[in-house]
């Protein structure tokens, strides 16, 4: 079980303040430019819009920053599907959520020092091992 100090709790939930959906769209948009290999898995899907997948991916994130204790367990359905059923390289979650950060990092003014990074990287660690779980 991770811990999460207050300081972590009340970082983190800065991001209900945000325009999440427009943050994770423009942080796929980076993503599949910096590592044009990670939109494969999006290529074979019918329908696919970066601001569609934006859309689920930064719902599933500010459902787990309302609850940053059961991140593991929120993560275990999707986890599930990403591995068996999508086939996503794993390290595409650590790829995305490097990504996030650099786009955070852009948002924040000024204000993004070291003890924000430091906040927004454990949260997205936890995410990511957390969506990892059930790959073989």
């Amino acid at each position: 079980m991770v811990h999460w100090t207050e300081n972590e709790i009340a970082g983190i939930a800065k991001w209900n303040t945000l325009d999440c959906e427009k943050l994770v769209a423009r942080s796929l948009k980076r993503m599949f430019t910096v590592f044009p290999w990670t939109h494969r898995y999006f290529e074979k899907r019918d329908n696919f819009t970066v601001e569609g997948h934006a859309k689920k991916v930064s719902g599933k994130i500010t459902e787990v920053v309302k609850d940053v204790n059961n991140i593991k367990c929120n993560f275990t359905a999707l986890s599930k599907f990403h591995a068996e059923v999508l086939h996503v390289d794993s390290g595409s979650f650590h790829l995305l959520t490097d990504c996030i950060i650099i786009e955070l990092a852009q948002l924040s003014d000024g204000n993004f020092n070291p003890k924000v990074h430091a906040i927004w990287h454990k949260f997205f660690a936890v995410l990511v091992d957390a969506i990892s779980k059930q790959y073989h």
